[in-house]
């Protein structure tokens, strides 16, 4: 999950360089709900139980996030993005689970955020450049929105996974996401013909087949099983490995060189995730 979602980002912005950002996320959640509605049985069956809870779970943790994130990422430079968007969704994981009774605050989650946002900061630090314009104060509150979104979506998603496979939740709220993203973009920007035939080039392309197959099927799915069995805090430390990732794939597919501040920043949101994700120990007679 973290190896694939690591990758995203690159996926991302040879996308926006040539289609408009909502329309990128509609023409996402279009083909991957195409895809599911296929291969997946029952999945409006998913709706029948709880179905404002499903809508709203999905309408939270696809169109809001990628709605605010893509819009966002014309306007900050990646690092930016990252420090932004990945510190944030762990503090409000946590926060949104123990506001709802789905995890208890402990010290070993203190440290862990603690240790995972400076992670962050030292391995971004050499990276990211914010001149502090409008348009960059706007775009990085809608990254923080998009956390916002992202995490009280995830959590809201937790109960949903007793009644529901993770794969058939997976299409129900990309389902959600194709209609709400679509209405958005066709409301918001200006798509024509030629918008679809950008799509169509290879660059593009390409990274809309990688993040309908991979980032959605694939990375999404085991996602939704990790919080069925972790918790939407655990799972969502995915936000301390993935730039991890992300730096190591840099290194060897791009040739960016490593420097103190990359091998310090990804060991720290490492040892951030394993603190987060090792059992506790049962008191002692238990």
């Amino acid at each position: 999950m973290s190896l694939i979602w690591g990758m995203t980002w690159l996926a991302i912005k040879v996308a926006l360089a040539a289609v408009p950002p909502v329309f990128f996320g509609a023409a996402r959640y279009v083909l991957a709900s195409a895809v599911l509605l296929i291969a997946v049985r029952g999945v409006f069956s998913v709706f029948n139980r709880r179905p404002v809870r499903v809508v709203l779970s999905g309408v939270l943790v696809n169109v809001g996030t990628y709605g605010l994130l893509y819009w966002g990422m014309q306007f900050v430079a990646s690092g930016v993005a990252g420090v932004v968007n990945m510190a944030m969704n762990p503090v409000f994981l946590f926060a949104f689970a123990i506001l709802f009774g789905q995890e208890r605050a402990g010290l070993r989650h203190l440290l862990a955020l603690v240790l995972g946002i400076a992670g962050l900061v030292i391995l971004f630090s050499n990276k990211a450049s914010f001149g502090g314009s409008a348009l960059e104060i706007w775009a990085a509150a809608a990254f923080v929105g998009a956390s916002i979104s992202y995490s009280l979506g995830s959590v809201l998603s937790r109960p949903l996974l007793d009644q529901a496979t993770p794969i058939r939740l997976t299409a129900a709220q990309g389902l959600v996401a194709a209609i709400g993203l679509s209405l958005l973009s066709l409301t918001l920007e200006p798509v024509s013909p030629a918008t679809f035939r950008a799509l169509m080039t290879p660059l593009p392309l390409a990274g809309l087949l990688f993040m309908v197959f991979l980032g959605t099927f694939v990375a999404y799915t085991i996602y939704l099983r990790l919080v069925r069995d972790w918790g939407a805090p655990r799972a969502g430390l995915f936000s301390f490995v993935s730039p991890a990732v992300a730096l190591i794939l840099g290194a060897i597919v791009l040739d960016e060189p490593l420097t103190w501040r990359e091998v310090v920043g990804a060991a720290i949101m490492l040892a951030a995730a394993a603190i987060a994700v090792m059992p506790r120990k049962e008191a002692a007679g238990a």
